[in-house]
């Protein structure tokens, strides 16, 4: 049988005789687009394996140079410091969260009227200054200038007192007092408005009479806080001798890294001069190495002394706890005193096993490979460029994703998929006419505006919400940071509802209509046929939408990076629901943030290729998947 392609060509045709036609040319023209997509997938995964993988190796090296110089040994020690000065913190935010609890009334109070007055300023200092600085003793006044100056500094008067922001708490008689003072306040007016003083003063009085029951709770910290001092002290005094050391090791690496590029250098060059003059360099460039023992020797010598320091800390520690009060007044008070109370018997037992730890650690311990690669998976540090030690963990990055990508679902899948089944199922063709373009226009903002949104908009919205009296009940609220997880997850939500709707709605579509007409042959209802036939019929799809939705999320990296808050730091789960509402940060986000400032082929900017290598397996493991359910869709 004649092909298909040529069957319309004629025989002397120079196609026919070269064995060619205009359709096979399509057709080869579409394959080599189809193998050119897979060669840059295959460079792209290339590339990424060669730049990510040797990260590891440089990682070992650093935590090698971190043995070695004994910072490992002074961390041992620092580690136990920060979660003193840690708990020492939630207790003392225990104690200041308890007074201004019972002093709420007057706390509102005097820090609305302080808004109103710094509302004020913000608006009208810039010229304030400017009339001050014209009317300075030495300098000649300007007539002209000053009257301009003035009048603007009227302009912007009028237009702060009519942006003035709300004041709940005040009545309307001490808000009229502080406008009518602003209104004929002078720019050399250097005192705050009368109200405005008192109101604070009167903040102080309530605070103080409140600390008198809690004074016993106020000493018991101090003497905590002071547990420590002398374990401090040796901390610093092991800071500068390993640092030095460390110093020194770098710097034999980075000569020795330098005589190992000329002798490849070396290697490469056919000119008999030019190769010994870099093997000159070379020899030049060789490092001696640096004396670690003798500061180690001396570093080892303080081991009884931390030994006992810590035995000191963990005694004074048990002790402090039982005089710790049983119980706070306010929520956040005793929420923050149990987190605290929780954490204690950790924190005594890493005082405990700290000596052990001290009298066993040795600088000449290997530090293999496989630590570096369960440092990063497992670390829950990300600390780059630090005077003390770089920490490549992936735990905080991973945290926040996986976070960020629970609000935004919790939001999207619902919206998006209940939006699918109305539109396929219930809606009318004109409401289908207008909701599907609407839902899948949101594709097409760009990802930086809805950023900007988030910024200015919506965090600042939720803000104010969170300090409203009546919304006090919700977990996380007031809200200490605009940009936070929750924010990031609900424009994310916003970003993944459209690929949700549209694949969800496919998914329905390619329900074959027979199952349909069966059900309500046999009476079922609109809705019965919906839930019961068509939805699971369509399961498979659905949960494909829900997939790529995910894949969608957790890709993004525009709206994370402006919206999320940017704290590279594991969130505090002690505060329940209301861990959403503390900033974080993400894998996509800290590749778009540090890959442009970090040194090329250094181990920060190879930790940023493993990172990537990760992220590119998650979602295409994502994706995979979701592909996997919408093949058992379509069959």
């Amino acid at each position: 049988m004649p092909d298909d392609a040529n069957r319309n060509v004629p025989k002397s045709h120079r196609f026919r005789k070269q064995g060619f036609s205009f359709e096979r040319l399509i057709r080869y023209f579409f394959a080599s687009n189809a193998g050119l997509t897979i060669v840059i997938l295959v460079l792209i995964i290339v590339f990424l394996l060669k730049e990510g993988l040797g990260f590891f190796p440089g990682y070992r090296r650093e935590l090698e140079t971190y043995r070695i110089a004994g910072l490992e040994f002074v961390d041992i020690s620092r580690k136990n410091l920060t979660a003193h000065e840690q708990l020492v913190s939630l207790l003392n935010r225990a104690y200041y969260a308890e007074i201004n609890g019972r002093s709420y009334q007057q706390l509102r109070r005097s820090e609305e009227a302080a808004a109103l007055f710094n509302a004020y300023t913000d608006q009208t200092g810039p010229t304030k200054e400017l009339i001050l600085n014209s009317t300075q003793e030495g300098q000649e006044a300007q007539p002209a200038m000053l009257a301009v100056l003035r009048e603007n500094y009227e302009k912007q008067r009028a237009k702060a007192l009519a942006n003035l922001p709300a004041t709940p708490h005040l009545s309307a008689k001490e808000r009229e007092e502080i406008i009518s003072a602003l209104r004929t306040r002078t720019p050399q007016a250097t005192d705050d408005p009368a109200l405005v003083t008192r109101l604070a003063e009167e903040l102080a009085s309530t605070q103080a009479r409140h600390a008198e029951p809690l004074q016993a709770f106020r000493a018991t910290i101090d003497s905590f806080e002071s547990a420590s001092a002398d374990l401090g002290s040796a901390i610093m005094e092991m800071t500068e001798s390993v640092t030095s050391t460390k110093e020194a090791l770098q710097n034999a690496d980075i000569l020795e890294k330098d005589r190992r590029t000329l002798l490849a250098a070396a290697n490469n060059v056919d000119d008999p001069a030019e190769r010994e003059k870099l093997l000159a360099e070379a020899k030049a460039a060789l490092a001696e190495k640096p004396d670690t023992e003798t500061p180690m020797a001396s570093l080892m010598e303080r081991k009884p002394d931390c030994i006992r320091l810590h035995e000191e800390l963990a005694k004074s520690s048990a002790a402090i706890l039982p005089q710790l009060p049983k119980s706070l007044a306010q929520g956040e008070a005793d929420r923050l005193l149990r987190t605290a109370k929780k954490a204690w018997p950790v924190f005594l037992s890493d005082l405990s096993a700290a000596p052990a730890k001290i009298s066993s650690w040795t600088h000449t311990t290997p530090v293999p490979l496989s630590a570096a690669v369960v440092s990063f998976l497992t670390g829950r540090d990300w600390i780059t460029g630090g005077e003390w030690q770089d920490f490549y963990g992936i735990l905080p990055l991973a945290t926040g994703s996986l976070m960020i990508a629970l609000v935004a679902l919790t939001i999207a899948i619902p919206v998006g998929i209940g939006s699918a089944i109305y539109v396929n199922q219930f809606a009318s063709p004109r409401e289908q006419a207008i909701v599907k373009p609407v839902i899948e226009f949101i594709q097409a903002i760009p990802s930086v505006v809805l950023g900007f949104i988030g910024i200015l908009v919506f965090g600042t919205v939720l803000r104010e919400l969170s300090v409203m009296d009546s919304l006090q009940w919700v977990p996380g609220f007031p809200i200490e940071e605009r940009l936070n997880i929750f924010t990031a997850g609900c424009l994310l939500a916003l970003m993944s509802i459209p690929t949700i709707f549209s694949l969800a709605e496919d998914a329905l579509n390619n329900v074959p209509s027979a199952y349909a007409e069966a059900s309500e042959a046999l009476g079922a209802s609109g809705i019965q046929t919906t839930f019961r036939v068509i939805i699971p019929a369509a399961f498979s799809g659905i949960l494909a939408a829900v997939l790529l939705g995910l894949g969608r999320v957790i890709g993004e990296t525009m709206v994370v990076l402006l919206v999320a808050g940017n704290r590279i730091k594991i969130p505090d789960f002690s505060a329940g629901f209301g861990v959403f509402f503390q900033p974080s940060h993400t894998l996509t986000g800290i590749i778009a943030q540090e890959l442009g400032e970090v040194p090329l082929g250094s181990v920060h900017y190879r930790a940023l290729f493993v990172v990537g290598i990760l992220l590119f397996v998650v979602v295409l493991g994502i994706n995979a998947t979701a592909h996997r359910f919408v093949n058992r869709a379509t069959k």
